[in-house]
This record gives structure tokens, sequence and C-alpha cells, in this order.
């Protein structure tokens, strides 16, 4: 039986579930952490106080129209009262009236951001242990819901702290850091090419590192001037996923070269190499990463966007076995996560950071070919948070 606490804990629930979330866009990030004042920080913070406890009340109303017996699995048991026990934070915590009262609250945020990194990981391995009793679509459709949610509040908090560490640094100037480029967590001065190069050369020790092996040439057409304001985390997630991949499949199609002993030193050039196309339009940025790592085959295709899969390929079905061996995940490419662990996560969370703002990702494969990925960056930041 439901306890009289129970009851009132959900009642009060209910009165959040039934505000909307207050959605914003890139471009307010930006507007609003320039020319910053304690003024503006303490709004800022009162909102992020009343969003963030919004945003989670949905998140543990999703978790409460779960089937019962997914409901008790202990990881998805856990990430239900992480949430709970941060709503209830945020609930209590008092209007921030001073920059005392905020930093107060900043350190709160730290906290809470902390003891959230083992969301993904206990998500994944619920869902692995739950899976038989939910459709594929049920699956795709909560996870897809949960990591949107968990970035909105990721970006929000980030950018709490940041703007109010911007603050109370002696050498900032107008909210951003000492360059001028940072403002809280967003850069306003990505470059596509500079990104890519980055992203390459990790992949690329990512490669000696598993294989023991020289990756293939990562070759960039265009993009020397592509500058546009977004958060670095997100677009450096999604190009290494898509790269890493790449370039796992050009190394395993051509298994000759892994199996020589010591391995060639002229690598590259036996190689084909993966080829990026950065093309700046009107309104959006594209990036394409194409290569000939023999492509995506037809049984797994349908399904690379899927947290979730049915099968009777334990490859496929059980993608998360993995994650008993992560404790954490932020979900960046800083992390220190061992190489060759393939997490299957990958390609749906680089839709979800693609999709977060506004923008696209889309693969096309020819099996037995290669594989072409194409991102679609909204290059105003005038988009909403996809929250859905």
């Amino acid at each position: 039986a439901y306890s009289p606490q129970h009851f009132y804990q959900n009642r009060i629930l209910d009165q959040y579930v039934a505000k909307r979330a207050n959605k914003i866009t890139l471009r307010q990030l930006i507007v609003f952490g320039r020319n910053l004042s304690e003024e503006r920080i303490i709004r800022s913070g009162n909102y992020v106080r009343t969003e963030l406890a919004i945003r989670l009340a949905h998140r543990i109303r999703n978790f409460q129209n779960l089937p019962f017996i997914v409901g008790t699995n202990p990881h998805i048991a856990k990430v239900y009262d992480l949430y709970w026990t941060a709503f209830e934070t945020f609930i209590k915590f008092p209007p921030i009236k001073t920059m005392a009262d905020n930093d107060e609250f900043c350190k709160v945020l730290k906290t809470l951001l902390k003891d959230h990194l083992v969301v993904i990981p206990q998500l994944a391995m619920g869902i692995m242990e739950c899976g038989e009793h939910l459709t594929a679509e049920q699956v795709n459709r909560f996870m897809n819901t949960m990591l949107r949610s968990r970035i909105s509040r990721r970006v929000l908090a980030e950018q709490q702290i940041a703007l109010t560490e911007n603050w109370h640094d002696p050498g900032y100037g107008y909210g951003s850091d000492e360059s001028g480029e940072y403002i809280g967590v967003v850069s306003t001065k990505c470059n596509a090419k500079e990104i890519v190069e980055k992203c390459a050369e990790m992949t690329n020790n990512l490669c000696k590192t598993i294989y023991n092996i020289e990756s293939p040439a990562v070759i960039i057409d265009g993009g020397n001037d592509t500058v546009f304001s977004y958060i670095p985390d997100h677009i450096e997630y999604i190009i290494y996923e898509l790269l890493k991949n790449s370039m796992r499949g050009v190394l395993e199609k051509h298994g000759s070269l892994l199996s020589q002993s010591p391995p060639p030193k002229d690598t590259q050039a036996q190689l084909p190499p993966i080829l990026v196309t950065i093309c700046s339009g009107l309104t959006d940025i594209y990036i394409r990463i194409s290569d000939q790592g023999g492509g995506i085959p037809d049984r797994i295709y349908p399904h690379i966007w899927s947290f979730w899969h049915a099968s009777n390929d334990k490859k496929i079905s059980h993608k998360f076995t993995n994650f008993s061996k992560v404790p954490q995940m932020a979900g960046t490419v800083q992390e220190n996560i061992s190489p060759d662990l393939r997490l299957g996560i990958g390609l749906p969370m680089s839709k979800v950071y693609a999709e977060y703002l506004g923008g696209e990702l889309t693969i096309f494969t020819m099996d037995g070919y290669g594989t072409d990925a194409y991102i679609k960056i909204t290059k105003l930041g005038n988009k909403e948070e996809n929250l859905v």
C-alpha cells in the first residue's frame, strides 16, 4: 500500500508535471551570457532552479509509467531514486536573492552533476536486463526522451556554473573567457576543420592502441573558414564517434594488414582514406564523412539508431553488455573509458546530440563498400531544444 508520504510526494510532482519546460535556444544562451551582471546571474540561477525541477518531474513520471517489473530493476530504480533526490533538492532550495545564494546553488549543481554520471550506464544495464518486458519502440522512445532531457539539464547546470565562474574571475570580459571565445559552455568560434582534425588525431591514437597500426588517412575538403557557435562537447562527440566507426570499418575490412607482424609501416598508403567534406550554407553547416569500410550489413542497418532490438543475434540484442565495465559516463570524448570497449550507444547517442539543438544526423550505407554520414548543424542558433 502507498504511504501518506508517497501520496504527498506525488501531489507535489503532479504540480510540476503540469508545467511545460521553458525551452531555450543556443542564441539565448549567448545573448544572455554577454554583458553579465549580478542581477542577470541571479535571474539565471532562479530560472535553472525552477526549470530543472520541471524537467526532472516529467522524467520521474516517465519512470512511473514503466511496467512495474521494469521499475523494480535495481539499475532503473537507482536512476529513479537519483532523480527524486535531485527533484526534491531543487524544489526545497530557496529563491536565489544574492550572489552568495547563487554560489551555494552552484555547489549543489556540481554535486548533482557528479552524482548523475552513473545515469547512462545504469539505464543501459537496466534496459538490457528488462528488454523482454518492453517493445523496441518503447525502449527507444524512453531512452531518447531520457537522454535528450539529460543533455538539456546538464547544459543548463553547466552554463550556470560556467557563467558564475566567469563572473568571479578577475580576467573575465563581457561574460566570456579571456579569449572572448567562450560564453559559459558555448564556444562562439567553433572551427569545423579544427574540430575534425582534433577528432581525427584522437581516433588515430585509438587505432594505434587497439590495433597497433596507423589509421586510414583523413582528408578534409573545405571548411577553412567555417566558424560557428555551438557547444563543442556535443559536436566533438558526434564527429569522434563517426570517425571511429569509419576507421574501424576500414581497418577490419583490410584484416590482412592487421594480421601482419610486425605491422607494416606504410599502412596509410595501403588503406582507402576517409573523406570529410565541410560545407556552409545560409542557415546550416553540413559535414559529410565518407569511408570505404565495407558498409553496414543489411541485418544491422535498420537498427543503427536503436537502443534495443529484440533479436536472436546477441551482437544486436545485447549491445549494452560492456556497460558493466563503465561505472560512469558523461557523454564526452574526454572520458577515460577503455578504448577497446564497444558500448553500442555511439550512433544513437550521436543522433540525440545532433537533434538536441535542431540539427540532423543521417547515414547512408552500401553493404560491401562503405558508408556516408551526414551531419547538419544550424548556424543561426535559433532552434529550440528538442526534448521530445
